[in-house]
């Protein structure tokens, strides 16, 4: 069985799919195919045209990410050019597998996603998730809060999920959703 999985910044979606990977899911990271699309000559095009980005910056992704935090337009123009192909290409890949768990932030644009095919919530508390944001981040702590503050519709993505699996504890009580067989193969 396929499963898109999603919750929060360091809520343990990570770690979710690295234990689904112990009981055979293959699995795929949204974050992972943007990195990608950075290689595609045709996208690269469109970032440069649409955001006025000189051709050819040494580090489009960090330029990328500084105007995804500037301005809720440049989110929107970021994700109207990202977004689609994520989608097709996470679509075609849950058409085509079996036991396959898809990574995915829980925005809106994901949505129709969330209510289409299996969905998997990861909760935990912020208290945690920051925990284990600054355990394993050295990076500018308003950090997390600016992609907590993206990921406002969570409750919508939430609610529109099969299964909410509560994380605040350690990796035993998400394995003991495959032990049981909540989530099945």
């Amino acid at each position: 069985m396929n499963y898109l999985v999603t919750g929060l910044i360091c809520s343990g979606k990570s770690t979710f799919l690295d234990i689904a990977k112990k009981y055979s899911f293959d699995t795929i990271k949204s974050d992972d195919i943007v990195s990608n699309l950075y290689n595609n000559p045709s996208v690269v095009h469109e970032i440069e045209k649409h955001l006025d980005i000189e051709r050819n910056q040494n580090n489009l992704k960090a330029i990328v990410k500084e105007l995804f935090f500037a301005s809720k337009k440049n989110r929107e123009i970021i994700e109207a050019i990202f977004h689609p192909i994520v989608h097709e290409m996470i679509t075609d890949s849950l058409d085509i597998n079996q036991n396959l768990m898809v990574e995915l932030p829980p925005i809106v644009n994901n949505y129709d996603l969330f209510q289409k095919y299996k969905s998997i919530y990861i909760h935990a508390t912020r208290e945690i998730r920051i925990g284990r944001f600054n355990k394993c981040n050295n990076n500018d702590s308003s950090y997390f809060d600016k992609i907590n503050d993206i990921q406002s519709d969570f409750k919508l993505i939430k609610e529109a999920c099969d299964l909410v699996i509560c994380n605040d504890n350690d990796t035993d009580t998400l394995n003991k959703h495959f032990e049981k067989g909540i989530i099945k193969k």
